[in-house]
């Protein structure tokens, strides 16, 4: 029988594991999963690009869900940050179906022990003028109407009243593209302002910590595709450690909450 435990609103502490920009590769995710101890964390964060188009609710599930399920999903919550390449394909009106938010959106505030995430959608890289979306989207539009319901959302109880204040997107605010930029415009100043201890992105399929720096007022990590994020919130620190395949340290870092 499968069995799983209801969040609690008074947990003292939280742990969990990131990856992001599997594409597929179940073998890949797989090793992560277990190099970062998922039968020990709490829950998993998807962050991004698990799959490389969405053409039939197959694919989903062969593409890594099936394997998720194998390990985990049965009994163990799941979070997902939708990447740009879950918006592409004849199935992906279908991914809110599958994965439902707190907030019936892809943008949601998620609140874990004494961490409150920030969770948003970076929609698209391209501009919504590229030849390859024929005139039939408005990513930049979505990204307006993410920005009001950011506002509002970080000035909420439940994210002011967390010890930590993390952010997950998969798209970070740097690297040169349209949609990259977008994110730093439209979402880097109202988590400025907030607080933010930690973002967490993906993407670039390399890994880059960049520390507080002019315009972004919070570190930024960009987890790569071959690597996973395994952190640990307890009442006076966030604990972050990245693991590649092999499990070796790849960095570690230590937030101490604030006083």
């Amino acid at each position: 029988p499968l069995k799983f435990t209801t969040v609690g609103p008074s947990e003292e502490n939280s742990s969990f594991l990131v990856v992001n920009d599997i594409h597929g590769n179940n073998e890949m995710m797989e090793t992560l999963l277990k190099q970062g101890d998922y039968q020990n964390s709490d829950f998993i964060f998807f962050n991004g690009d698990m799959v490389s188009d969405f053409k039939s609710e197959d694919q989903l599930f062969g593409d890594f869900m099936d394997t998720a399920v194998k390990l985990f999903a049965s009994e163990k919550p799941m979070y997902y940050a939708r990447g740009n390449h879950e918006t592409r394909g004849n199935f992906a009106n279908a991914f809110p179906d599958y994965f439902p938010s707190p907030s019936g959106k892809l943008y949601y505030l998620l609140r874990r022990g004494p961490v409150c995430f920030v969770v948003l959608d970076c929609g698209e890289d391209k501009p919504d003028s590229d030849i390859e979306y024929s005139g039939i989207v408005a990513f930049d539009q979505y990204r307006d109407v993410q920005q009001a319901w950011l506002k509002e959302a970080l000035q909420s109880e439940k994210f002011t009243s967390a010890p930590f204040k993390v952010a997950v997107v998969h798209m970070p605010p740097f690297g040169g593209w349209h949609g990259e930029e977008e994110v730093a415009q439209k979402f880097v100043p109202l988590l400025n302002k907030a607080g933010i201890d930690v973002m967490f992105c993906g993407h670039l399929h390399r890994y880059i910590k960049n520390g507080p720096q002019p315009g972004t007022a919070f570190p930024v990590i960009v987890n790569a595709n071959n690597m996973v994020v395994k952190a640990t919130a307890e009442k006076d620190a966030l604990k972050i450690s990245v693991l590649n395949l092999q499990g070796g340290l790849v960095d570690s870092m230590t937030i101490p909450a604030k006083k």
